[in-house]
């Protein structure tokens, strides 16, 4: 289930990409996109092995995804980019 959500949550903005010519691709940037479907993935898998139902498990892991989401576009967050090692 939960790389069913990531991958849901990145396939949109990878076709985004590449309809629009963007390079490089989602997963080599710093966006949070995948990691924000990541985080909203294990909240609802914490939730439902907490037992509760999936309606709230749906709305809290969504909730999740979207605060995290508006956070990075509204603040201007990243993640750090990998450096490579010099050699």
């Amino acid at each position: 289930m939960p790389i069913l959500a990531v991958l849901t949550g990145v396939t949109g903005e990878v076709l985004h990409d590449v309809l629009c010519g963007e390079f490089p691709p989602l997963l080599l940037r710093e966006e949070v996109y995948a990691t924000a479907a990541l985080a909203g993935a294990a909240c609802y898998l914490g939730l439902h092995g907490a037992g509760t139902g999936d309606t709230p498990n749906i709305a809290v892991s969504a909730g999740l995804v979207l605060t995290l989401r508006m956070a990075a576009v509204f603040r201007d967050l990243h993640l750090p980019r990998l450096q490579r090692a010099a050699g």
